[in-house]
């Protein structure tokens, strides 16, 4: 109620508050408040680039409207989309013994999203390994069937990746964590539906499956590595 501490009773020795710290404390606090509002503003306005990005790669690749060639791009999209998710990472402020506990809900929906896709275009090649063209790609029956699950999984992590977000900047101090297998998950679905619409040829079709797979795991890897590098710094440069 007095505001003294009990050793200041004991000893009867009761100072007078030092105003000058209390200014620079107040004056810090304020400092302090600051950059942090500043870099919640650069990691949102970072995360915000990179869905819209994913948003503009899914509308063209989903639309059956493309040739070969975008495979390619889309492989380098997905590095581009993580480099911006972790300059948005490292600019939010990452602290390793802050972790955000629901990342990991989120990684095993992405990780569960990627081996679905992964399964379901072995399973259409096993059906179709003997067929012709025609009879697998996307004007077929079962080629739409595909595409419309591909574009489904497209939309949900992409959808579970800005709650992510939304939930990191509102319950933590900035970006505490990103769950990379949300973006590898939707650039898989986007390049098999771009494999069911473009490819004439089962020995390509089997063999672009597994090559799309090892290079979304590849470049997803290589997040967690370095995000995890990230983390590990600032905590180092805390203590």
């Amino acid at each position: 109620m007095l505001d003294i501490r009990i050793q200041d009773i004991v000893i009867g020795d009761v100072t007078e508050p030092d105003s000058e710290t209390a200014v620079t404390e107040v004056v810090r606090a304020a400092k302090l408040q600051d950059k942090v509002k500043k870099r919640k503003f650069i990691s949102s306005g970072l995360s915000c680039i990179a869905a819209g990005y994913m948003l503009v790669c899914g509308w063209y690749s989903f639309r059956g409207q493309a040739d070969n060639s975008i495979l390619g791009y889309l492989t380098v999209s997905l590095a581009i989309v993580i480099a911006i998710m972790l300059a948005g990472e490292k600019s939010g402020g990452v602290h390793m013994h802050n972790g955000n506990a629901g990342g990991r809900v989120y990684n095993i929906i992405g990780f569960a999203s990627m081996g679905y896709c992964l399964v379901m275009m072995i399973v259409v090649s096993s059906i179709f390994n003997n067929s012709g063209a025609d009879s697998w790609k996307i004007a077929g029956h079962i080629g739409k069937i595909i595409n419309v699950q591909l574009i489904i999984f497209f939309v949900l992590n992409l959808a579970v990746l800005v709650i992510q977000d939304y939930n990191n900047e509102h319950k933590y101090e900035g970006v505490m964590s990103v769950a990379y297998s949300l973006v590898a998950a939707c650039f898989m679905s986007m390049m098999y539906s771009c494999l069911l619409h473009t490819l004439s040829d089962m020995h390509s079709f089997n063999k672009y499956i597994m090559i799309i797979a090892v290079a979304a795991v590849i470049e997803m890897l290589a997040a967690y590595f370095i995000s995890f590098r990230i983390k590990k710094h600032n905590w180092s440069f805390e203590k």
